[in-house]
């Protein structure tokens, strides 16, 4: 299992990471929904991209160089990790810090971690571990 796409609705905000990719269109609040390509470069004044550092047998996932803002109206809703046939899911809330560590459990390989900005949609980094 893994992460095929992202999708947002438009209208709710319902986020959806789809993991059985049968080709048939998301739908939310009667409309399709909009498909998520992630961001791999820095683009505005807010820092979106992933920064991920291992130690040892952690990554320790902070979203952008410089921290990203977490207040009510703009914050870092999840980081997604991604690591052969698994995926962890963290939600954050605002106020909180936009970081996570987890464990990778003796995991090598390509690892690709996600974040999703409520305004400024999907980001991502990769690294091999």
């Amino acid at each position: 299992m893994s992460v095929k796409r992202f999708f947002v609705c438009k209208h709710c905000g319902n986020l959806v990471a789809v993991v059985n990719d049968s080709k048939v269109p998301m739908v939310c609040c009667g409309e399709k929904m909009e498909e998520l390509i992630p961001g791999t470069i820095e683009a505005s004044h807010e820092k979106h991209i992933p920064v991920v550092e291992v130690n040892g047998d952690s990554l320790y996932i902070k979203v952008g160089e410089v921290e990203h803002p977490m207040i009510e109206t703009h914050w870092i809703t999840h980081i997604f990790v991604v690591m052969g046939n698994k995926v962890l899911k963290v939600s954050l809330n605002p106020n909180e810090k936009p970081e996570a560590t987890v464990l990778l459990n003796g995991y090598k390989g390509k690892v690709e971690v996600y974040e999703y900005c409520n305004l400024h949609g999907l980001y991502k980094t990769e690294l091999d571990v």
